[in-house]
């Protein structure tokens, strides 16, 4: 295999997207309420957040999911920067918290290599049932994120597997839940930071959202 010059990992919701899924989702389906109510609950580890969460989509057509994605607005200049990235043979992927559906879109319209999200899982008329497959991974590596993805262990995984030095990698995020995965990269990036404590430990913070900005930084 190729040895590829460096590997960067994107979150998706407030970073790739503007806006997040299941705010999206909460709104046009009237449950914004019970998603605050969970949200806010002080606990709950972060992975019963995200099965309490999927169980508000039960009943709902998977397709409902990806067309949520394709009316959500994308982070400017998206198609210059993964061209540019592109070009110099990086490889490119999401690891996320949020939902594989969503993600899977986005990683074929944006021409991706990888994947890593909670599935929902559905019956046989494509129904989501309420039930979420968590990729987890901070159990095996004694990480304290406890949350449905653990995105430093994915990382890891995934410089594995493309053969890549861990310092090697870059990864962008907004929130906490990208937070394991920025103070292990290479590069940590926080685009238009949602929380302080991610400003602290990342390498680089960008306040506009436009992926044209990590340029300097990881080329």
């Amino acid at each position: 295999m190729a040895r590829h010059k460096k590997l960067i990992a994107f979150d998706m919701d407030g970073t790739l997207l503007e806006g997040r899924i299941i705010q999206a989702l909460a709104e046009k389906y009237d449950f914004t309420d019970k998603l605050y109510k969970i949200q806010s609950n002080q606990n709950m580890e972060g992975y019963q957040k995200s099965q309490k969460i999927a169980y508000l989509l039960k009943g709902r057509h998977a397709d409902e999911v990806t067309k949520i994605t394709s009316e959500m607005k994308l982070i400017k200049n998206w198609r210059q920067a993964i061209y540019e990235l592109q070009s110099h043979d990086y490889v490119l992927g999401i690891i996320s918290d949020s939902y594989k559906f969503a993600c899977d879109y986005l990683a074929e319209k944006m021409n991706l290599d990888f994947v890593i999200a909670n599935d929902l899982k559905v019956d046989e008329n494509d129904c989501l049932t309420g039930d979420l497959v968590m990729p987890f991974g901070w159990e095996k590596i004694g990480c304290s994120c406890k949350i449905s993805v653990c995105k430093r262990y994915h990382l890891e995984k995934m410089a594995k597997k493309f053969e890549i030095d861990i310092q090697d990698t870059a990864v962008v995020g907004d929130t906490v839940s990208d937070l394991c995965m920025i103070k292990r990269a290479g590069t940590g990036i926080a685009m238009m930071p949602k929380d302080r404590m991610l400003e602290d430990v990342s390498d680089v913070v960008i306040k506009t959202h436009d992926l044209n900005q990590i340029l300097p930084f990881v080329l």
